[in-house]
């Protein structure tokens, strides 16, 4: 069954550092992961960030590529992924539980928040194991 992670941060936007990390940590454990960003702004300073985030390494990634060990995509299907979500949208994708492991980011504003916890009871309800990790 999919495990289900929300990380509470004090932003009032999307903390990209914070995304950046979570994904070199899934690529440094050998995991696919599918980032889903509301929108192609967002999806390319993501993809900016990787770029130079880290200037001894490498992190094999991509924008809408399904063929990358990391994706960073607006679009509505997941490609081959499975193993590592993390959506940045305020909806859950149709297809969440195909993924090991799904990673919820909810800032501080308080407008992002109400989906966010909607999402919660959503997996509550059915069931998900779930954590939150409050990093305010």
């Amino acid at each position: 069954m999919t495990k289900i992670s929300f990380y509470k941060l004090n932003n009032d936007f999307i903390p990209l550092g914070f995304v950046c990390a979570l994904i070199k940590k899934a690529h440094y454990s050998s995991q696919k992961v599918l980032c889903q960003v509301p929108n192609q702004r967002i999806a390319e300073s993501l993809d900016n960030l990787l770029w130079t985030e880290d200037t001894v390494s490498f992190i094999p990634h991509g924008v809408g590529s399904t063929n990358m060990p990391i994706a960073i995509s607006t679009d509505p299907l997941p490609g081959d992924h499975y193993q590592l979500l993390i959506n940045l949208c305020a909806e859950i994708p149709k297809w969440f539980s195909r993924f090991e492991r799904i990673i919820e980011i909810v800032n501080s504003d308080k407008k992002d928040q109400h989906p966010k916890r909607e999402n919660f009871q959503f997996y509550k309800d059915r069931g998900y194991p779930l954590a939150f990790f409050d990093l305010t």
